[in-house]
């Protein structure tokens, strides 16, 4: 398992209260990651990622986590699948299943723009 960033977690604490207070709450705590980040960061970040998707239970909140990833993607301006995905695939695909807006929009969306099929 990778080792998580404390800043990430932290997005997922009281989240709720955060964003009745904003809107933008996760776009905004997302930005404030991503801001300033190098292709390459963007592209070692994913694995944290990958492990946070694996361990949400909210279809709500995996919604907004693989938009985050998908935006990793961007930064890291690569359709290559990161090795550490490619190894979770199959267990991120199963975990997704149970989430069906989740899987039916943004994990669609993910796997349009890594060029992989369903």
């Amino acid at each position: 398992m990778i080792k998580t960033d404390k800043r990430l977690l932290e997005i997922y604490n009281e989240w709720e209260a955060k964003l009745n207070k904003d809107e933008w709450y996760f776009c905004n705590s997302f930005e404030a990651i991503t801001k300033g980040m190098s292709s390459e960061e963007a592209y070692n970040y994913i694995p944290r990622v990958i492990d946070l998707l694996l361990e949400l239970d909210d279809d709500f909140l995996i919604w907004e986590t693989i938009y985050f990833l998908i935006e990793l993607y961007n930064i890291a301006d690569t359709t290559q699948i990161h090795p550490y995905l490619e190894s979770k695939w199959s267990v991120l695909t199963q975990h997704l299943k149970n989430y069906p807006e989740s899987n039916a929009t943004p994990f669609k969306e993910l796997k349009t723009q890594l060029r992989l099929k369903d």
